[in-house]
C-alpha cells in the first residue's frame, strides 16, 4: 500500500512541465511578436542584423512593460542597441 500512496504524488504525465503556462515567459513572447508584425520581419526568413533588431526592440519594450507592473525604475533599463558594459561605451567613444 505505501507504494500506491508514493505513485498518487507524481506527475501524472512526463509532459507536464511542457504544458505549464509561465506567464512571463507568455509576457515576452507576445512582445516578440508584435515587434515582428510592426516591423514587418518573417522570422524564419530574418537576417542576422534583422534578428538582432527584434531581439532588441523585444527585450526592452519587455523591460519596460515588466517595470512598469512591478512599479520599478525605468532608468534602470539598458538603452536599446547599447553596449553591455559602460566599459565598452567608453572605448567606443574614444575612437
Amino acid at each position: 500500500m505505501e507504494n500506491i500512496q508514493e505513485t498518487s504524488t507524481l506527475p501524472k504525465s512526463d509532459a507536464e512541465w511542457y504544458f505549464r503556462k509561465d506567464e512571463e515567459s507568455d509576457r515576452y513572447y507576445t512582445i516578440f511578436f508584435q515587434m515582428c508584425r510592426k516591423f514587418g520581419i518573417s522570422w524564419a526568413k530574418a537576417t542576422k542584423k534583422e534578428k538582432y533588431f527584434v531581439e532588441e526592440v523585444t527585450r526592452v519594450n519587455y523591460e519596460r512593460d515588466r517595470a512598469a507592473r512591478l512599479g520599478l525604475p525605468l532608468s534602470d533599463i539598458r538603452p536599446a542597441f547599447s553596449s553591455k558594459t559602460s566599459t565598452n561605451s567608453a572605448e567606443a567613444g574614444a575612437n
